[in-house]
């Protein structure tokens, strides 16, 4: 849903013994590392720099600058406002920034071909970090990533999806490079059930990244996501492919967070269906549109309903795609978001979900007419009505008319 528009390392997880500033040896040393378990070639020997917070921070605003448009930025702010991700006055540009410069120990830019290396950053937190950014940079003198994750960058879900296997081989790697200084592989899948496991809430991590730990949920998953899923993702094509599996990912991509999450999807190119949305109001036009992927179901279910039904009912998803319609000169916007499901009795699950999501995300709700596949309704963001139909269900809100 989110259109990503900075791929920066977040969350390391393991070390490289070193002492103080990396070398250019050293650097040079662990490339040769990471081409040995890949098969990628070393084309050139990479440039580093070591850069203040203030740099990365100066770094990130100018990357937003050039890349994205004040519209576009608006764009993504009020999607994530009207499924209810983000509370109203939510401030996506100035909570990105903070992220990533909280937490970016070291960054490799794929426009400069350069590594930059924090100066303020702990010895081991930059060392976690630095095998990870040097995944990337061997990876992109093979399989250019720019030009990778630009490729249909207007669908949030390839795009997404693209990143996770950007990220994910860089953290499987990280992961793989330490495994193999001890005599173990992540080959081995019960060291991959160790090591692959999802990170776990600490108030340490609390305290360490309080800028992270005080983001909206939806923010936190979306940028996890790349990272997590997207190793586990990684071993899963590599278990299957072994070795070939490095360059694979690359040349035919998963095109959907569904795929990532169950390679076996990805194995056999499942496709996510694109369920029909009706016409814009004569006085309204579309201002922002796109597709709506199991990931997103997830977090907007486990947000507002609870973590069981979000686990259990977002798998089955078989497609979504929404769009925000804006009025002219009031700027009254109106979300317009159709799901369908595997099934009815899962179109069904959802519609009842659904009806606690809109409970969940406004705060005065008044339900005008129901029955079992109709809801219709007021809040304070305009009316609503939901209804299913088979296997799917529109939801159409913030509307100035009564449905």
């Amino acid at each position: 849903m989110l259109k990503r528009f900075l791929v920066l390392v977040l969350l390391p997880l393991t070390t490289l013994a070193s002492e103080g500033i990396p070398s250019a040896v050293e650097i040079d040393s662990v490339m040769r590392d990471l081409a040995a378990i890949t098969g990628f070639r070393v084309r050139r020997q990479l440039r580093f720099e070591m850069v203040t917070r203030e740099q990365v921070n100066h770094f990130l605003n100018d990357q937003i600058r050039r890349s994205v448009k004040p519209e576009e930025l608006r764009a993504e702010e009020t999607t994530l406002k009207k499924f209810g991700f983000v509370p109203p006055d939510f401030d996506l540009k100035k909570t990105t920034i903070d992220l990533l410069t909280e937490q970016a120990a070291a960054f490799y830019d794929f426009h400069r071909k350069k590594l930059f290396i924090s100066d303020w950053a702990t010895r081991n937190m930059r060392d976690e970090a630095l095998v990870h950014e040097l995944g990337h940079a061997l990876a992109d003198q093979n399989f250019p990533i720019e030009k990778f994750l630009g490729k249909n960058s207007s669908d949030a879900e390839e795009s997404l999806a693209r990143e996770s296997v950007v990220e994910g081989q860089a953290e499987w790697l990280t992961i793989e490079y330490a495994l193999r200084r001890m005599g173990k592989t992540l080959a081995d899948p019960a060291n991959a059930r160790e090591y692959l496991k999802p990170e776990e809430d600490s108030d340490t991590a609390d305290k360490q990244y309080p800028v992270f730990s005080n983001s909206p949920l939806y923010i936190r998953s979306t940028m996890m996501f790349p990272y997590e899923d997207g190793q586990r993702f990684q071993e899963s094509v590599f278990l299957k492919d072994g070795r070939r599996a490095f360059s694979e990912v690359f040349t035919k991509p998963p095109t959907t967070t569904a795929q990532v999450m169950h390679p076996d999807r990805y194995f056999h190119s499942v496709a996510p269906t694109s369920p029909e949305l009706p016409k814009p109001l004569r006085r309204a036009h579309p201002f922002v549109g796109g597709t709506v992927g199991e990931l997103d179901e997830r977090v907007l279910l486990r947000q507002y309903v609870d973590t069981a039904t979000a686990e259990a009912l977002a798998p089955k998803l078989t497609g979504g795609a929404y769009r925000i319609d804006e009025t002219k000169p009031k700027g009254s916007t109106m979300l317009v978001y159709a799901s369908e499901w595997q099934d009815e009795d899962a179109a069904r699950e959802y519609f009842a979900a659904y009806r606690k999501i809109l409970q969940g995300k406004w705060k005065k709700v008044e339900i005008l007419t129901e029955n079992s596949d109709r809801i219709c309704g007021k809040s304070e963001d305009g009316y609503f009505a939901v209804t299913r139909s088979g296997r799917r269900i529109l939801s159409e809100e913030g509307f100035a008319t009564p449905f």
